[in-house]
């Protein structure tokens, strides 16, 4: 496999740390919300840790704050800067920011059914998993061929990712909801094969 062989064509992705809104399950797509404490605590076991990961060449992170705070944390470790791109934010749901998952799925509401299972469904005022999927795409791709034979890491957001992913590994983004990872874990992607060499590790929650 390239990809075993050299680096070009390898996506490191990781998931930024423990929000409020997690915490509360509610959907705060491109709301800048807050790390919790333990947030700040996963960001620096994470940091700390790395080096066990890979050893970036580069990062680059979403401009929103939980993302941005997780890729500083790494870059600490590796003395690099953290380059901001504001196509690697979050699935935005527009007037619908704010929404408890509970709430998205009610009886009578179709609407999480709608957000997994429909690509050109939005929100008002909100994005489509394509609109998503498009942006994502157009950052990795441009990321790629611009670092290739270096160790690129990319700092996002939980669906974001997985919408990536699910298009790199099934050509279907409804399948999103399978690559589903926890705060600060860390994901390896083979672009030319299209497969994950390394899914949703935590080590350093534990290490």
């Amino acid at each position: 496999m390239v990809c075993e062989k050299m680096m070009q064509g390898k996506i490191h992705f990781v998931r930024h740390g423990q929000t409020y809104a997690n915490i509360d399950k509610v959907w705060h797509g491109q709301t800048d919300t807050e790390l919790t404490p333990e947030g700040y605590e996963q960001t620096r076991k994470l940091g700390a840790y790395f080096s066990h990961y890979t050893t970036p060449s580069v990062i680059y992170s979403s401009p929103l704050q939980r993302a941005r705070i997780t890729a500083e944390a790494i870059g600490q470790s590796f003395n690099l800067a953290v380059i901001q791109d504001p196509r690697l934010m979050e699935f935005d749901l527009g007037d619908w920011e704010g929404k408890t998952f509970k709430s998205l799925s009610s009886a009578g509401n179709n609407t999480l059914h709608e957000l997994v299972h429909n690509p050109d469904f939005c929100s008002p005022n909100g994005e489509s998993q394509n609109v998503v999927k498009a942006r994502m795409l157009a950052a990795i791709n441009e990321i790629n061929e611009k670092h290739q034979n270096e160790n690129v890491v990319i700092v996002s957001h939980g669906v974001a990712i997985s919408i990536a992913l699910a298009h790199f590994i099934d050509n279907d983004t409804t399948q999103w909801p399978k690559y589903s990872k926890g705060n600060t874990a860390f994901s390896e992607l083979c672009l030319s094969s299209r497969q994950l060499l390394r899914f949703n590790q935590s080590d350093h929650l534990t290490a």
